[in-house]
């Protein structure tokens, strides 16, 4: 009798009703942005690493172009235009924060506004990041074709430490805001549902998509890394790609 009753809760909590609300192809983009970025900023200081360099803030590039172009034809759920009125929102809220009646409402409801501020600066953060990483990524090509002098680099390296700091801005706020929310708020990202009742906000998961987009990320890198060991080995020269120039190896993401 007991573990009848025990299990009720059990079978309960496993059956909580979820949603979608994020589709495959968005989160697709999302994490190859992601791991790009990442492989990027760890081997831009190492030239003998800088094939990987290269080949990730190319890719980088390449799912960011993705993520564009879907919320441009994509559905409505995808559209950039949400992020525009995101921006909007958040900054309408911050410039909120030093009236009176901001400072108010943190006096009578730290908690709500606490709250609101890790969901506003989750936002911002984002819309930082789309809006840094082309440059970011334009830059690491200036600097890795040698177009320009050593302002370049150097303003590539800046831009890939203030993409940084947005990337960790964006952790952070999620970490905190997950904290008081008691709610996992990666969770949309990594399974495209969270909890709640109601219609799915995404209507379809388009999963092909997502795997067209991977398949086509993998066969990138795979080309680019023969590339350029057939370079390497022809006439028994060592191209730019994998030497660069000695001011090339930045913490950055071409």
């Amino acid at each position: 009798m007991n573990t009848t009753v025990s299990s009720v809760p059990a079978a309960a909590a496993a059956a909580a009703p979820t949603r979608r609300v994020k589709d495959a192809p968005t989160r697709a983009a999302h994490w190859w942005i992601a791991a790009s970025f990442l492989v990027a900023y760890i081997t831009g200081d190492s030239e003998s690493w800088r094939i990987w360099h290269v080949i990730a803030g190319y890719s980088m590039v390449i799912a960011l172009v993705f993520r564009i172009v879907w919320g441009l034809v994509g559905p409505q759920s995808v559209a950039l235009t949400i992020w525009g009125r995101r921006m909007v929102s958040s900054l309408r809220w911050l410039r909120e924060q030093f009236s009176s009646r901001g400072l108010q409402a943190w006096t009578a409801q730290p908690g709500t506004q606490l709250r609101q501020a890790m969901s506003q600066g989750a936002s911002l953060s984002i819309v930082v990041l789309i809006a840094a990483l082309p440059w970011l990524g334009l830059s690491g090509y200036i600097t890795y074709q040698e177009i320009t002098g050593e302002w370049m680099a150097e303003l590539h390296e800046w831009l890939g430490n203030f993409a940084l700091f947005a990337v960790l801005l964006h952790l952070g706020v999620l970490l905190v805001g997950s904290l008081l929310r008691g709610q996992n708020l990666v969770r949309p990202m990594l399974g495209g549902r969270q909890p709640g009742s109601g219609p799915d906000l995404v209507p379809h998961n388009r999963a092909w998509l997502a795997l067209l987009l991977s398949l086509a990320m993998v066969a990138f890198g795979g080309w680019y890394w023969q590339d350029a060991r057939s370079a390497l080995t022809a006439d028994g020269a060592t191209p730019a790609l994998m030497q660069g120039s000695g001011d090339a190896g930045d913490h950055d993401d071409d």
